[in-house]
């Protein structure tokens, strides 16, 4: 019975070939995440302890961070931190990651669901409009709306809808995420 799981063309073959795939995949972006924050210009332990500090807190930290050990042994270390949950110290804040995501996380659901909501609410009637008058001019426009839309890189875009709806038009507020009810009573913070 085994044997016919895994036999050629067989679903439990294909669905073993793709989890093979996964785990490649996760494996490979562990490294090219570990390997960036390795050759990034920056000195971690520096961030962490001040340009003032001194030799001997440098060094304690740095061998903290386990940075005076082999890069196999700190690749083990990364990998056996995140399956425990464990992200880390985040550079800026000082502040652990995982509580950083948590601090912003209400802001990214906001915003990507808007991104759903605005996205099918101009895509679905745009694309039925193509779909009733095939090759017709509105086909194009929208034909060419729709790969400037994919093409165009996202930030752009966000800078650019800033610029109109922001400063040239005033319909939307500025940087930052506060309640209606609170505009002007609080300090506008982005997260």
């Amino acid at each position: 019975m085994s044997t016919a799981i895994l036999a050629p063309g067989s679903r439990g073959r294909r669905l073993s070939k793709r989890l093979l795939q996964v785990v490649i995949t996760l494996f490979g972006l562990l490294l090219l995440t570990f390997t960036i924050g390795r050759v990034m210009p920056i000195d971690p332990v520096l961030a962490i302890v001040g340009p003032d500090a001194d030799q001997s807190t440098y060094q304690q930290v740095y061998q903290q961070l386990g940075f005076d050990k082999s890069l196999t042994t700190q690749f083990g270390i990364y990998f056996v931190n995140l399956l425990h949950g464990d992200l880390g110290n985040a550079l800026l804040t000082g502040k652990p990651v995982v509580d950083d995501i948590i601090r912003v996380f209400p802001a990214t659901m906001e915003l990507a669901t808007m991104a759903i909501i605005v996205g099918a609410g101009l895509g679905i009637p745009l694309g039925v409009l193509a779909a009733a008058r095939r090759n017709s001019v509105s086909d194009y426009v929208v034909r060419i709306i729709s790969l400037a839309g994919y093409s165009t890189p996202i930030f752009w875009v966000g800078m650019m809808g800033l610029l109109v709806f922001y400063a040239w038009l005033g319909w939307v507020g500025g940087a930052g995420r506060v309640d209606l009810g609170l505009d002007g009573v609080v300090p506008r913070r982005t997260g």
